[in-house]
C-alpha cells in the first residue's frame, strides 16, 4: 500500500534559523515559501540530497495548529507525507484495520489527500496522498510546486 516518503515536516519557532542550518550542514536548497491564512502558518520547503523534501512549518498566530504542537510537544516533527498508488484502497485498509483518518482534500488532477493521526501514525500525523496524472512520476520538487500553485 504504501510507496514511499513524500516529505517529512516539523514544527519550528524560527523557520530563518533551522532553514540556513540546513543549508549550511545538509546543502538543502530552499524549494519554496508560503503562507497559509486560513490555518495561520508559514512554511518553508527545502530539497536535500537530490529529491527529498524536509520542511518547517512556522505560526503566525498563536491560536494555529503549529503553535498548538509546539507547546504540547517543543519544536519537532509534525507531519510525514506518505505516498500510495491508490488512496481508495489505502482508506478501505485504514476502514478494515480500524485506523482512524480525516481531512479528506483533494487539488483537482494533482493530488488527493486524508490525513492519520497520531495515535494510528506511531506518534506523528501521517498525511497520506495519492498523485494524480502525470504527478505521479513527477520529481517531488514539481509536484510540490505544483500542489500550492507556484508553477
Amino acid at each position: 500500500m504504501l510507496k514511499r516518503v513524500d516529505h517529512i515536516t516539523f514544527a519550528v519557532k524560527d523557520m530563518a534559523e533551522v532553514g540556513k542550518r540546513l543549508m549550511e550542514v545538509y546543502g538543502a536548497e530552499l524549494l519554496m515559501q508560503v503562507e497559509n491564512p486560513e490555518q495561520k502558518y508559514r512554511s518553508d520547503a527545502y530539497i536535500v540530497g537530490g529529491d527529498m523534501i524536509i520542511g518547517f512549518l512556522e505560526a503566525t498566530e498563536p491560536d494555529s495548529f503549529v503553535a498548538k504542537h509546539i507547546e504540547a510537544r517543543g519544536q519537532s516533527l509534525q507531519h510525514i507525507g506518505i505516498d500510495v498508488e491508490d488512496l481508495d484502497k489505502a482508506r478501505a485498509e485504514f476502514d478494515e484495520k480500524g485506523i482512524r483518518y480525516s481531512n479528506f482534500k483533494e487539488i483537482e488532477g494533482i493530488r488527493r489527500e486524508v490525513l492519520v493521526g497520531p495515535k494510528g501514525g506511531f506518534g506523528a500525523v501521517l498525511q497520506v496522498q495519492e498523485w494524480l496524472g502525470e504527478y505521479k512520476e513527477a520529481g517531488s520538487a514539481e509536484r510540490m510546486r505544483k500542489a500550492w500553485n507556484l508553477e
